[in-house]
């Protein structure tokens, strides 16, 4: 029988070293694929056509609203990274009062 040994143990008790900018600049990829995918799924709401396939209805009496990319921008992204903000700030604030 094969037997596999490793070098390192893979649980220890030393924690691994981490970058700062490294982790920011994976939230900042990570919130710009929700920001991409929240923007493609709203073209595929709005594209003519798609919505009322999709609900099987025809109802002209509505208003038809059309929300442009800046609005979604405003009402969509900067709640969102406001949220996470907050979240980021309490999860430190937690892990501060953890250490000290």
């Amino acid at each position: 029988m094969a037997d596999f040994s490793m070098s390192k143990p893979i649980f220890s008790g030393k924690q691994p070293k981490t970058s700062t900018p490294g982790n920011i600049a994976y939230a900042v990829f990570v919130l710009f694929c929700f920001w991409a995918g929240s923007q493609l799924l709203n073209i595929l709401v709005h594209a003519p056509g798609v919505y009322e396939h999709l609900m099987q209805v025809e109802d002209s009496v509505r208003p038809r609203v059309e929300i442009g990319l800046g609005v979604g921008t405003i009402f969509g992204l900067i709640p969102f990274l406001l949220g996470c903000a907050i979240f980021g700030v309490i999860a430190l604030v937690l892990r501060w009062r953890r250490y000290h």
